[in-house]
């Protein structure tokens, strides 16, 4: 029976990496408001252009520029093209962040926290007049094969409620949560400075496939690797955020796009995440709270489910083909010489700043 953290291909990502947001059951969903506010930052520079006009390529640079500078570096991938950057975060007070659809911004407070960066300057708008009727329909198609994905990523959360319900039927919830008390107080005592959840997309269903983020692991001393079993780890998850919100600790859950179902919780020096074990790690197994064998409805499920990931699969990489196309066209057009002359008058002016 295929699990619902089934089907993510692990990324090779190294240091504070997550999903700017993800395609879920009702379209994107942005995470920009948690790590982008105007009134937490020093200073938010919004990039604005089209596909393929180096706004990723632009981020990439000022990042790895910071990280050589000794300045500690979060990326966010974009959740539809992970290898691309929708945002980064310098050292925690300076964000870079993309700030066109799907996942639009604009500054409250321009000039004095917010800077516009244009890339649209560098482009050649007769290039891009003449291929007019080319740009509308390519994002025609790939605007109607999102709206497929949407609906069958729709059509999958649906059914993960139902699998959900089936496994609860199942679950022996009071052992569980015996289970999960003793982890917590394993953790010893929350920070002094309380608490505060963190939501990061760690799962995202892209163009280019399912694809899975390891950071909720980063830094951990102590990994507990959940093995699933009827569907149950997700709930066993749920009962122990519960439980670290009760007593106080500050965390970060890592995210799955359907339904903001918890995958993984990294809290203190331990991460506890859906997996495969390796030499060291504790294994918690689900089994333990489960009664009975799985019943042919959550089997069914469990199929269903999969065809309705694989049909918003397919529907994603047909959008990936339009929007592609879109950047070739973008790239055609664009002055990219200037660009980075512009670019790296921008990043010394960034780390002159990180300096102060």
């Amino acid at each position: 029976m295929r699990g619902l953290f089934d089907g993510y291909r692990k990324m090779e990502e190294s240091g504070e990496v997550w999903f700017a947001g993800a395609n879920t059951d009702s379209g994107f969903k942005g995470c920009y408001p948690d790590f982008a506010d105007e009134g937490k930052l020093e200073r938010l520079y919004i990039i604005k252009g089209g596909p393929g006009s180096g706004k990723s390529t632009m981020m990439k640079r000022l990042a790895d520029e910071a990280e050589r500078r000794g300045y500690p570096v979060a990326r966010y991938l974009c959740g539809s093209d992970p290898d691309s950057l929708d945002a980064v975060v310098l050292d925690g007070r300076i964000v870079m962040l993309d700030g066109t659809p799907p996942h639009a911004v604009e500054s409250g407070a321009p000039g004095s926290v917010g800077e516009l960066v244009d890339v649209s300057r560098f482009w050649n708008s007769g290039k891009l007049e003449k291929r007019r009727k080319e740009i509308e329909a390519l994002a025609a198609l790939k605007a109607a094969d999102y709206a497929s994905g949407t609906r069958w990523l729709a059509a999958a959360d649906a059914v993960v409620r139902e699998e959900l319900h089936r496994a609860e039927e199942l679950f022996l919830r009071e052992k569980a949560e015996k289970t999960a008390r003793r982890l917590i107080e394993r953790l010893g005592k929350p920070e002094k400075n309380g608490g505060g959840i963190l939501y990061r997309y760690d799962h995202a269903v892209t163009m280019r496939g399912r694809a899975a983020l390891s950071t909720i692991e980063l830094g951990a001393a102590r990994k507990f690797v959940i093995e699933d079993a009827c569907g149950t780890a997700a709930l066993f998850l749920d009962l122990l955020a519960r439980e670290i919100e009760i007593a106080g600790f500050a965390a970060e859950f890592g995210l799955l796009p359907l339904g903001r179902r918890i995958a993984g919780i990294r809290v203190k020096d331990a991460a506890f995440y859906v997996g495969t074990p390796g030499d060291g790690d504790a294994v918690i197994r689900t089994r333990r709270f489960v009664s009975g064998a799985p019943r042919g409805p959550l089997r069914l499920a469990s199929k269903v489910r999969e065809s309705c990931l694989s049909a918003a699969d397919d529907a994603l990489r047909s959008a990936a083909k339009h929007h592609f196309a879109l950047e070739e066209i973008y790239k055609d057009a664009m002055d990219f010489d200037a660009l980075h002359e512009a670019e790296d008058t921008l990043r010394n002016s960034i780390m002159d700043r990180l300096a102060r």
